[in-house]
């Protein structure tokens, strides 16, 4: 289901034009957009650049992936019954852990960012006993979190900051019935200096053109187009994920913008952007 649910998708992304998140016209006209280079190609000494912004090459740790499966004794009624049919049930546990730092300069001050990105998983797996069929699996829950740490370490009186973005899936709570619903998730995301704060806010699209000029619904639900920073209720800047791009808004002073910068730079070098998309290309393999 997973891999067909992928393939439409890249079907229907394949016969429409570029897609770009939405930018708000009024804050289109008081933004800059930077391209960011970078992001594709050869990763070794990965290093960013936008605009007047570029980071030192990335130091990225040891990713780190594991899997166990096991066979279930407690069983619930519905799985007892599977197992007249011939149908056992596993549990297996998935996680995923990878770390990176690197620091960001405008030319003049620079910040250090530290990233951790760690993933679990906790799936159902029905076991058919069928070469022909093979196995099924059913997500019960997971938990997704990205931290940073971005330390101002040019300036007079440097103020750490905390970068959150977590994402949280329970089955129990889960309300999406139909093929292609998205799933519902509990998501948070910030940045603060315990006094400051920047909400960050995922954007997706839910309609996109052909290459006709006719709208089309994003099959799989919405797609994750980037990122909404926001300070004091306003719109600061914008991560497009689909085009590689930062818009930041002319009106701040070089440390906010600085600061926005190193928020943005870090989520687009996180592995995993829409986590439940991206959560199926993690090996299943026993490590």
């Amino acid at each position: 289901m997973k891999l067909l649910q992928n393939l439409l998708i890249l079907t229907a992304l394949a016969s429409c034009t570029a897609a770009k998140v939405s930018v708000p016209s009024q804050f289109e006209k008081e933004a800059t957009r930077m391209a960011v280079k970078g992001l594709n190609g050869w990763m070794i000494n990965q290093q960013l650049s936008f605009g007047n912004y570029h980071t030192s090459a990335i130091k990225r740790g040891w990713d780190f992936t594991s899997s166990v499966q096991y066979t279930r004794f407690g069983l619930r009624p519905e799985e007892m019954l599977m197992r007249v049919i011939h149908i056992d049930t596993d549990k297996r546990n998935l996680s995923q852990r990878n770390k990176f730092q690197y620091t960001l300069s405008d030319g003049k001050n620079i910040t250090e960012i530290y990233a951790t990105e760690k993933f679990r998983e906790n799936d159902l797996v029905y076991k058919s006993n069928n070469p022909f069929l093979g196995d099924v699996s059913r997500t019960r829950r997971y938990e997704y979190a990205f931290t940073a740490a971005i330390l101002p370490i040019s300036q007079k009186d440097p103020q750490p900051w905390s970068l959150v973005l977590v994402n949280r899936y329970d089955a129990n709570k889960d309300t999406a019935r139909k093929l292609f619903d998205r799933p519902f998730v509990e998501e948070e995301g910030y940045a603060t200096n315990g006094k400051d704060n920047v909400a960050i806010r995922p954007l997706r699209l839910e309609e996109m053109k052909s290459k006709k000029g006719k709208p089309m619904k994003v099959f799989g639900g919405p797609l994750l187009a980037g990122y909404e920073l926001r300070m004091d209720d306003g719109v600061v800047g914008i991560i497009d994920i689909l085009d590689n791009a930062v818009w930041l808004y002319n009106d701040l002073e070089a440390p906010d913008k600085l600061l926005l910068s190193s928020i943005a730079s870090a989520i687009m070098l996180k592995r995993m952007q829409d986590v439940a998309k991206d959560r199926d290309n993690i090996p299943t393999g026993s490590n």
